[in-house]
Formats: structure tokens, C-alpha cells, sequence
């Protein structure tokens, strides 16, 4: 056999030094340097056949994608159908490839002098998948939380039937959670506004939401209740009352800077109303002032005429003088 040629792409240097930020802070506690070469070294960098991460690749793109798809099932509502479009969008070539991108792997990859890096940046992304599944339940959980059911698929979830009951569904989640159940209790603050308090079978209050009107209250409740609920760690911040306080904390920023985001969208919208009214008013006044300035003109006009016609008339009433008269008499002769 010949002896084996270095036409292979070349191999990242053996330290943690070459790691950038984003893929030192988050994937460099799941592998090991000899776990990393062996997740993103493809078979076309041996000669010798049944070597690479083709093993790994298919574990990410069936083993991983059905972890994904049992925890879309238990936590999302929706139509089987549905769920499976949300599956693939989830897993869609252009979203793997921004992780590529993301996670700063091609520095890493191994691959043959042939092979096409840039046309397969999916299958690496793939084959660190496979690599999660070998890792614990709570890394695994992470993992998803973090990179698959992110704040970018969130529109994916938006969804809901119409007349869906959300209290139930939010119920239905502590219940297959440790069985404790979730109820909406009301109550009237001082200022007048109705408080909806979402709270446990124990008597924790695990959200609550106020406002002028009793039924937007329970509803804010409510749906403030499911996003708190739909997290793969939901066991966890059940039974740990300062992680759930932490969860808490982050879905009132989130609902705060919605919030001034909303506000500041109306200042905008008011800004640019008042500006066209100022607009308006200014092509009022003078469309305004045209108008008083030809209705004097047009008064002047009308008093200049009756001045004439009363002149006119004046004249004519005027008896005639004797010279005059003679001379129209000789006028008609």
C-alpha cells in the first residue's frame, strides 16, 4: 500500500488556545480536543474505510431530531401535522449552517482534498448533534433549550387554535410536571385594578398580573404561567422556588421591554400623528386666510359698485336745466 499523502484538509491545532468565544463558552465543557476531532473528522480524511463521524452524523440527524420531536410532543400544542412542519424548520439546511458559522467549526473540520466543506456544513452541525445524545439528560435539555428552542424559533410557536382553553393547557403541565395543579385566583388592588394570581395545589403563586380589566388580567396570567411552564427544565423550576423566582424575573424584563418596545412604537406613531396635524393646521390657517383675503377684496369690490351705481343714480334724479332742454327740443327738430 502506498504510504498515506497529507492531501487532507489540515488538523486544528492540538490546545484550547484556537477556540473562538462563542464555541470556547458553550460547546468546550462537552468535548474533550480527541472527542472534537473525532465528532467533525469526516470519512473522507482516512484512506481506509469505516473511519470518521458517519456514525455520529446519523445519530444527529435521527436519534437527536426525535429527542426534539418528543419534546415538541409533550410541552407544544398543535395538530401532528403542524408539529412536523415545526420539526423541519427546525432542522432546515439554512438554520445548521448559521451554527456552523456560529459555532466557528470550519477551523476544526477534517476533511479529503475533494471534499466539499462548504456544500456539507450541515452534516458537521449534524454530527455534533449526535455527539449531545451520548451526554446526560440535563446537558441534552440544555442543549435543546439553548440552540434548537430559542428565542429565533419562537414565531414557530406562536400559534394557537382559536377558543383554546390556556389555563387547562398551562394545568396539564405542572400536572405531568410532579402533579400539583394550577388555578387562577382573583383579587381587587387598592388602585382599583383586578390582580390574577396563577397558583399552585400547594398555594405558591408561580406568576401574577394586574390590570383595569378582570378578563385581560387572567389572560396576561395565564399566558405569562405557559411561557414559564414551556422549558424543558420546568421540573426543576417547580421545585426550586429561586429558579423559578430567576425565570420570573427574566419573563417580566421580557414582558417590560416588550412593553417600552410598544410604548416607544406609539410615541412614534403619535409623534408622526401630530406632526401631520400641525400640517394640517397650517394648511387650514392659510387656506383660511386666502379666503378672508378674497372675501375683502370681494367686499370691496361690491361697496365700490353700489358707490357708482348711487353716483349714477344721484345723476339721473338730478331736474333737468333749461339750456339742456332747449337743445334736445332743436336736437329733435
Amino acid at each position: 500500500m502506498e504510504e498515506h499523502k497529507s492531501t487532507q484538509q489540515p488538523r486544528p491545532k492540538d490546545n484550547f488556545t484556537a477556540w473562538e468565544a462563542p464555541l470556547y463558552n458553550d460547546l468546550r465543557k462537552l468535548f474533550s480536543r480527541s472527542q472534537l476531532r473525532e465528532v467533525l473528522t469526516h470519512s473522507s480524511f482516512y484512506e481506509k474505510e469505516g473511519k470518521g463521524n458517519s456514525r455520529y452524523i446519523f445519530v444527529g440527524m435521527f436519534v437527536f431530531k426525535g429527542m426534539v420531536a418528543e419534546v415538541l410532543y409533550r410541552y407544544f400544542t398543535g395538530e401532528g401535522t403542524r408539529l412536523q412542519h415545526v420539526l423541519g424548520n427546525l432542522f432546515r439546511n439554512e438554520r445548521l449552517e448559521r451554527l456552523f458559522d456560529g459555532w466557528k467549526l470550519r477551523q476544526f473540520v477534517r476533511a479529503g482534498e475533494k471534499f466539499d466543506i462548504a456544500a456539507h456544513k450541515h452534516i458537521f452541525v449534524y454530527a455534533i448533534f449526535g455527539y449531545v445524545t451520548t451526554l446526560d439528560e440535563n446537558t441534552r435539555n440544555w442543549f435543546i433549550s439553548k440552540y434548537i428552542l430559542n428565542d429565533e424559533s419562537n414565531h414557530l410557536f406562536l400559534h394557537r387554535k382559536r377558543n383554546a382553553n390556556l389555563l387547562a393547557q398551562a394545568d396539564a403541565m405542572v400536572r405531568q410536571a410532579d402533579g400539583r395543579r394550577l388555578t387562577l385566583e382573583m383579587e381587587v388592588t387598592d388602585e382599583g385594578k383586578h390582580r390574577a394570581k396563577a397558583v399552585l395545589s400547594d398555594g405558591s403563586v408561580l406568576c401574577e398580573a394586574e390590570s383595569k380589566s378582570w378578563r385581560y388580567a387572567r389572560t396576561k396570567a395565564t399566558k405569562m404561567a405557559l411561557n414559564i411552564l414551556a422549558t424543558p427544565f420546568r421540573k426543576e423550576l417547580l421545585s426550586n422556588p429561586d429558579y423559578q423566582a430567576r425565570v420570573l424575573a427574566r419573563e417580566e424584563e421580557r414582558v417590560s421591554k416588550r412593553r417600552a418596545e410598544v410604548e416607544a412604537r406609539d410615541a412614534q406613531r403619535e409623534a408622526i400623528r401630530a406632526e401631520k396635524e400641525a400640517k394640517r393646521k397650517e394648511i387650514a390657517r392659510a387656506r383660511d386666510a386666502k379666503r378672508r383675503k378674497s372675501q375683502a377684496a370681494a367686499k370691496l369690490r361690491k361697496a365700490e359698485n353700489a358707490r357708482r351705481a348711487a353716483a349714477k343714480a344721484a345723476k339721473e334724479a338730478r331736474p333737468m336745466s333749461a339750456n339742456k332742454r332747449r337743445y334736445l327740443e332743436d336736437k329733435k327738430k
